[in-house]
């Protein structure tokens, strides 16, 4: 991708004006392997424009489904890799630092080196499950597999720095919701520290991709 980044994204993307205004944005703020992913995630968010009716009907029935999800992105990631917008990628690879498995192993070319992307996954439900209410800031605090933490950690310990977290959530939280738990993980577990590279503003109501920089 490199140089090719800015001009040579899929015509299809050209025709689509509001994702092309999203990455005219992007594309300025951030750098080197951020600038790619995010690049990965217009074109997922491409793809899942067309599933909003599957969205609307996870919030219905307050189900979180995160091996529906791990499906869809395999399939994705599949074809990225066959159009060589990924070098390669892998799934539940083991951690280069301990036993945990990561979710994905994408590699990227970026200006002539391969660059290593480690991803994990998960899938929030925004709105009500068994009649109690789900917001993003419910999960940002929370310690357990319910939230991010653990995955944070496992994320953390890697000596890389292209460790992301990529969570999907259904119905789109909004941009309060988001960023104030994004803070307040920050502030509840001060050893770990994250950063958000999408907005909540940028997608429609039925689903969020929220891409999350692992900083330490």
């Amino acid at each position: 991708m490199g140089d090719r980044f800015r001009a040579d994204y899929p015509a299809d993307l050209k025709r689509n004006l509001q994702i092309n205004s999203i990455f005219l944005k992007w594309h300025y703020i951030y750098m080197g392997t951020d600038k790619n992913l995010i690049k990965i995630i217009l074109l997922l968010k491409e793809y899942l424009d067309t599933k909003k009716e599957i969205f609307m009907c996870f919030c219905d029935y307050g189900v979180q489904l995160e091996g529906w999800f791990k499906g869809e992105l395999l399939f994705f990631f599949n074809n990225l890799k066959n159009s060589r917008e990924l070098n390669d990628f892998d799934r539940e690879v083991k951690s280069p630092v301990s036993n945990n498995k990561i979710d994905f192993k994408l590699e990227f070319q970026i200006e002539n080196r391969n660059e290593i992307v480690w991803l994990e996954l998960k899938h929030w439900l925004i709105g009500y499950q068994k009649g109690t209410k789900y917001i993003a800031q419910t999960y940002f605090v929370d310690p357990t597999s319910v939230g991010i933490k653990p995955d944070i950690e496992k994320l953390r310990i890697i000596s890389s720095d292209n460790k992301y977290m990529l969570v999907t959530m259904t119905a789109n939280p909004g941009r309060n919701d988001w960023y104030n738990g994004v803070q307040k993980f920050n502030d509840k577990f001060a050893n770990l520290k994250i950063e958000s590279l999408t907005n909540p503003e940028d997608f429609n109501k039925s689903y969020f991709l929220g891409l999350l920089k692992v900083l330490s």
